[in-house]
């Protein structure tokens, strides 16, 4: 019952965020990468590292942000550019109750990546209120969110690293 309300209340400040959003209409060049991770489904970090040197993106330059469920949150220790957080860190308002989610959301990335295959309320809440000047993401996910929506099995990265470095040349973006 409680996990509904919050569900409810979370799409709406979701709605809010890409009711306010500022859609991609200028030029960027990839510098800085930012990458949203849904950490409880065993995603490589070391295969996001591989993406952002694919992209020509220094390791310096990359920021991860990873859902995990609570108990493994406790456990995870955050690396130099990979921060994790749970459920628990972002009330049923919308608002982040972690520093490390609040600073990765305010932070201007060049480009965000949304590497999640489906929907979650709080991966998609991080990912609307980013202040990233373009935003890409799988076609699974709310459409809204992105600027760039790549259709490709979430679970082919190889696949979705060759469209993305595409894609990223024709809009001259690296």
């Amino acid at each position: 019952m409680l996990r509904g309300l919050k569900d409810k209340s979370l799409q709406k400040a979701l709605d809010k965020a890409l009711s306010e959003r500022q859609v991609y209409n200028r030029q960027v060049k990839l510098k800085t990468l930012g990458v949203l991770i849904d950490a409880r489904q065993n995603v490589d970090v070391m295969s996001v590292m591989r993406l952002a040197d694919h992209l020509g993106v220094k390791a310096m330059d990359l920021d991860v942000l990873g859902l995990k469920e609570p108990k493994d949150t406790a456990k995870q220790q955050a690396s130099n550019n990979t921060n994790y957080f749970d459920e628990k860190m972002i009330s049923s308002s919308g608002n982040f109750k972690s520093q490390s989610v609040e600073s990765f959301a305010d932070k201007s990335f060049d480009v965000l990546i949304s590497f999640y295959g489906e929907d979650h309320k709080e991966l998609d809440l991080v990912a609307a209120k980013s202040k990233a000047k373009f935003k890409v993401g799988f076609a699974t996910v709310d459409n809204r969110i992105n600027d760039l929506v790549i259709g490709v099995d979430p679970n082919n990265s190889d696949k979705y690293i060759s469209e993305l470095k595409k894609y990223l040349k024709i809009l001259e973006i690296i």
